[in-house]
């Protein structure tokens, strides 16, 4: 529940469950949204939350979401020829987006490489530059 979330962490602005739409029935996801950085920061430094519903008692895993179509927080597509990152950090200490010739320079740095990386399927199509005449 929401509120549970927000007395734990704070801030919470949104709170949602993935719903399959032909089924109408819970996918076993869901999203949650934080107005502030400190609060997500202690979401998903917790890890996990465990949320009571009547007598339902469920151990629930924190991550962080993944957008779609986003470029690389290190060389912004340029080492990796204009196309989306597949990799996200979820790491504190990073907290980023990465190419893979960037992840695996940035996480060869002492004390990352046990970092694990959050894949986004579907980046391998590079971004499209739109231009707008008026």
């Amino acid at each position: 529940r929401s509120s549970d979330l927000n007395e734990r962490f704070g801030n919470v602005c949104y709170a949602g469950i993935d719903v399959d739409p032909e089924l109408r029935y819970p996918k076993g996801a869901g999203r949650v949204s934080f107005s502030s950085q400190e609060s997500y920061i202690s979401a998903i430094t917790a890890r996990f939350v465990h949320l009571q519903i009547g007598d339902i008692d469920k151990r629930v895993e924190l991550k962080p979401y993944v957008l779609d179509d986003q470029m690389c927080d290190e060389c912004h597509g340029l080492l990796c020829g204009g196309k989306f990152a597949p990799f996200f950090c979820g790491s504190v200490s990073c907290l980023q987006y990465y190419c893979k010739q960037c992840w695996t320079t940035v996480h060869s740095i002492l004390g990352r490489q046990n970092h694990k990386p959050l894949v986004k399927e579907g980046t391998e199509r590079p971004r499209v530059h739109h231009t707008f005449r008026y």
